[in-house]
């Protein structure tokens, strides 16, 4: 009890321990071009250790005396090899600041580039011109990932021109630092030129002519490493299967075919998924799917999807047939029941749809036919329209990176129609257009660009349902609008669609620090039935979040052509392309 008692007036006495915050640290790396200073960066540990738990000041002197040596070693790859380093170390009142500034020298040049070809081939026309077409020659500066790159590409050449035991006898990049020189060789022995011979399925529960469709070659075929990580990329891709395993059968080879065997491994039969999302057009959203792989040896598959939010719901279910190329080429029938109800068009829309889908060159093809049942609740009227649609559409999509482009753009094209002749209860012919271009802009920054243009022929317009007029307003249309709350409206004020559309948006979105961006934007744009005379413009300001499956978009867009100038909050989730 005495010594309890000790204890307490001993903790009273002298107070709470004193926690004392870790050191800060603040790196500054001058005189380098952007893709060597990230590499610098990269090399060092003071870099790498600036927000560790357990830094301390003696660690960070002790880092800082590091630093030389390694901005040394980070310099190499570029052909720096004695870099004049300036570096300090201060404190700044709680913080650190370690300064390097760095002139990297004269870069070493190679001034000896020694290609030679020996094996059966030598005088291949694919592996000499890629040899005259290397990315490093006499007089260059060095940099050792364009050497690599030489080194693969060429190797890749032979590769995919049927020297499968293609390898290097001689591939060595010699410095001679005093002199700032560098001298490259690379000897590449091709070895014999093999061919495809047969391939053997084994497991998958596919039938094998229906899998034999995902071989892009003949056995015959001059062998191709390409060809092969094709195959196992589309099969991969299928969903049929959890594992693919190709392994070429060299000893079994005759007449330097080499059979293929691949090894499948059959996926669960059924997938089931569940979503919960939220966006301002449709509020919260729960989505279920669900798929069955393979309802049987032919391949065929059965999907369902529900969606719900209390704009939009949806339910639909599709029946898929893969066809002669079903990486590819697929034919789908579809039914679907969608209900969906903004602020002043109510509409229900039953459809009946088969659909081809196939690739041509770099463009995704859909051609489909529908028979879509259609009531509606526009401007205080109800309708009901019966159609027979034909449609098309063509899509093309060129990016760097579809989640997150610094650099593409995408093309969408649809027509659609029907005729009072064919099964329907209207006429039109309509055609609509969409871009979206993304530009880098700096180091940091992006421009992203887009814009639709949509235009309708018809006899009589009264006579089109909801779903093929016109509309704007919303996340992905003019934003500082609620969701299709513009176009055209009737004599007593209510909004009733239009037969054309134009929308445009400008961009600019900037990295500000890891996956965080911040956004300005200005969109225009409105449906109409003569002339575009009333254009609604919305501008405003965004946070973006780079996740792993797409780009998360807050953004709060002032109405400038309401009198009132209200806000109004969009969120958004989706990729780039």
């Amino acid at each position: 009890m005495l010594r309890l008692i000790v204890l307490v007036i001993t903790l009273c006495l002298t107070g709470p321990a004193v926690v004392t915050a870790a050191p800060s640290i603040k790196v500054e790396v001058d005189g380098l071009s952007r893709e060597q200073r990230t590499n610098v960066l990269a090399f060092l540990t003071v870099e790498q250790q600036r927000k560790a738990d357990d830094l301390t000041d003696r660690r960070i002197q002790r880092y800082h005396q590091r630093a030389p040596d390694e901005i040394r070693l980070a310099l190499q790859p570029y052909g720096y090899y004695n870099p004049v380093i300036l570096s300090s170390l201060e404190q700044d009142g709680d913080r650190w600041v370690a300064r390097y500034d760095i002139d990297p020298g004269e870069p070493t040049l190679i001034t000896l580039l020694d290609v030679r070809i020996e094996g059966a081939g030598s005088q291949e026309p694919a592996i000499l011109k890629a040899v005259d077409k290397l990315p490093v020659e006499i007089g260059m500066q060095l940099v050792h990932a364009e050497y690599e790159r030489a080194r693969q590409l060429l190797r890749s050449v032979a590769l995919d021109s049927g020297y499968r035991e293609a390898r290097y006898l001689t591939h060595e990049v010699r410095v001679f630092q005093a002199r700032k020189e560098a001298e490259i060789a690379l000897v590449l022995d091709t070895g014999e030129k093999a061919f495809f011979g047969p391939v053997t399925f084994s497991g998958g529960n596919i039938r094998e002519d229906r899998l034999e469709r995902y071989v892009p070659f003949e056995e015959g075929d001059v062998w191709s490493t390409q060809k092969l990580l094709a195959m196992q990329r589309w099969l991969v891709g299928s969903g049929y299967f959890s594992s693919v395993d190709i392994v070429p059968q060299p000893e079994s080879a005759q007449d330097n075919r080499v059979p293929v065997t691949v090894n499948l491994v059959p996926n669960k039969l059924q997938r089931y998924s569940f979503g919960l999302g939220f966006s301002t057009n449709f509020g919260v959203q729960g989505s279920v799917d669900w798929l069955h792989r393979r309802i049987n040896q032919l391949g065929h598959r059965l999907g369902a999807e529900l969606s719900v939010s209390p704009v939009r719901q949806d339910i639909s279910t599709t029946y898929s047939i893969p066809l002669a190329k079903p990486y590819t080429d697929v034919l789908e029938f579809s039914a679907i029941y969608r209900n969906e109800e903004t602020t002043d068009v109510n509409s229900e829309i039953t459809e009946l749809r088969a659909s081809h889908n196939f690739q041509r060159g770099d463009w995704r093809e859909v051609l489909s036919l529908s028979y879509k049942h259609e009531i509606d609740d526009l401007a205080n009227s109800q309708g009901v329209s019966n159609l027979l649609i034909p449609k098309a559409t063509w899509t093309l999509v060129q990016a760097d990176n579809r989640l997150h482009a610094g650099d593409g753009y995408r093309v969408d094209l649809e027509t659609s129609g029907s005729a009072e002749a064919i099964l329907s209860d209207a006429t039109f012919l309509q055609g609509i257009a969409r871009g979206k271009l993304v530009r880098s802009l700096g180091e940091n920054g992006r421009l992203i660009v887009r814009g639709e243009i949509g235009a309708t022929a018809t006899n009589d317009f009264e006579s089109l349902p909801a779903s093929n007029r016109f509309f704007t307003g919303g996340d992905n249309s003019v934003r500082g609008y609620e969701y299709k709350s513009l176009g055209p409206v009737n004599e007593d004020g209510e909004l009733i669609g239009g037969k054309y559309l134009l929308v445009g948006s400008a961009e600019y979105d900037y990295n500000v620090f890891g996956n965080w961006f911040v956004a300005a934007f200005y969109d225009a744009g409105n449906a109409y039935n003569d002339s575009p005379d009333n254009i609604f413009s919305g501008a405003g300001v965004g946070i973006r979040w780079a996740s792993p499956v797409g780009m998360v978009r807050v953004d709060v867009a002032n109405a400038l052509s309401d009198d009132d100038r209200p806000w109004r909050l969009h969120i958004t989730f989706g990729p780039d392309f």
